[in-house]
């Protein structure tokens, strides 16, 4: 039935994305009005941003390895290092560059004609020139360089880059704390002007509200004609919620880095941007059953170990400890569960715990242990559950195998008419 609150495009959208198994919010797709879905790239950061996380260091087979993975996934940019940082950072980008991925490759320069030229020599597609803009970083890193001594130095930088063919990105550093809006559009009306391919808003320092970042996607759209990216860090933990901000207000390109690696508290995260392109807005081109694959490798690379509860690939996002959500998705999955496991290279899990049901146990039971218990024996089995944890001051949750253990003890005591403490309970079998 075609609810009043949603337009075609919204409701086709959410009708594809059910056929799937996907069973979002419909409120999202009310009076739905985003870009086109072939209008969306994420450019991923992990071989440049994630390595700036403290302790991360990257041989250039790991970063093969990522980026072999990451064009698996479909990831349209890969933003590959900083090659004018050492010779291994050239080296490593060169390599990439031999793999003739299908996604584009880019490389990291500040505006300098020196980083640019060492850019251009790996034979990356594109560059992504950084040119901080704020008046703090004007003020005190460039040493009182004023407005105009800033635009002429970016437009010469891009010219420099462009001439060279290279896709060129304007990655205008700590855009969110320039105060002067009109000096702000200012700067990237002449990047465009010069040149450049994509502005790039950047939240350095993870210090802009959704909303906040709306306005400005919305404001400087409406001085340039070139896409919009975004590269939102994770200070205040909102780097998802801006980055999702910003694709609704007219930015199409998602800056990300596999588990939110890089400086301090990261950025958005790949695997997190990925399904919500997906799910929210219908992009479609990616691979998510990749996603897990994905994670996991760069977990084992770096040693950073993924959290349990992370979003879409943490151990537990696919996973159900309460009696009775256990229940429900015993019953259905759908209850409990808006997208199925494998979409993203997850698996469905149940916790056996002081807070499980009987249904958690049936489960694991019939699809992990190949095991056809009663509800009989699954009510007994959760009582002396219930027991190890009241009691006995267990702590952990009980694996598959100690649970078949359990199972089948309780099912021998059932059988030879004895109770817990292996009294005659009087039952008699046939």
């Amino acid at each position: 039935m075609k609810e009043e609150y949603l337009d075609e495009r919204g409701e086709k959208i959410l009708r594809r994305l059910n056929r799937e198994g996907i069973l979002p919010s419909p409120y999202n797709f009310a009076t739905y009005d985003s870009p086109s879905i072939d209008e969306y790239v994420v450019h991923d950061s992990t071989l440049r941003e994630g390595e700036q996380t403290p302790g991360v260091i990257f041989s250039i087979e790991d970063k093969l390895k990522i980026g072999e993975r990451l064009d698996e996934l479909g990831i349209q940019q890969i933003e590959s290092g900083f090659p004018a940082a050492s010779e291994k950072q050239r080296r490593c980008i060169e390599a990439l560059v031999d793999m003739n991925l299908d996604a584009q490759i880019s490389a990291f320069a500040r505006a300098k004609h020196e980083d640019i030229d060492v850019v251009a020599d790996t034979g990356a597609d594109g560059i992504v020139l950084s040119f901080s803009v704020s008046h703090y970083h004007r003020r005190h890193k460039f040493h009182n360089m004023n407005q105009e001594e800033y635009l002429d130095k970016l437009a010469d930088s891009v010219s420099y880059a462009e001439n060279y063919g290279l896709f060129v990105i304007y990655s205008a550093e700590d855009t969110t704390r320039e105060n002067d809006l009109e000096f702000l559009k200012k700067a990237f009306k002449t990047a465009e002007e010069a040149g450049t391919d994509r502005a790039r808003i950047v939240d350095t320092l993870g210090c802009i509200s959704p909303g906040g970042m709306a306005y400005l996607v919305k404001e400087v759209k409406k001085v340039i004609d070139i896409p919009i990216e975004i590269h939102c860090h994770n200070d205040l933990g909102l780097a998802l919620a801006n980055s999702i901000a910003a694709v609704e207000a007219g930015a199409s390109t998602v800056s990300t880095s596999v588990n939110g690696l890089g400086e301090r508290a990261g950025i958005a995260a790949t695997e997190e941007v990925v399904p919500a392109l997906h799910i929210l807005f219908g992009k479609s081109r990616f691979e998510l059953s990749q996603l897990t694959k994905l994670t996991k490798l760069v977990e084992e690379i770096t040693g950073i170990r993924v959290p349990p509860h992370k979003p879409i690939t943490g151990k537990n996002a696919t996973a159900h400890s309460s009696g009775i959500h256990q229940q429900g998705v015993f019953m259905n999955p759908k209850t409990y569960e808006f997208y199925p496991p494998e979409l993203v290279g997850q698996r469905r899990k149940m916790y056996i715990d002081e807070l499980c049901g009987r249904h958690g146990i049936r489960y694991i039971a019939e699809n992990e242990l190949a095991m056809n218990i009663s509800e009989n024996i699954a009510e007994k089995v959760l009582s002396k559950i219930k027991t190890a944890f009241s009691h006995e001051g267990r702590r952990s949750a009980y694996t598959p195998s100690e649970l078949r253990e359990l199972i089948i003890e309780t099912q021998g005591a059932e059988v030879h008419g004895t109770d817990d403490n292996g009294k005659n309970s009087g039952k008699r079998f046939s």
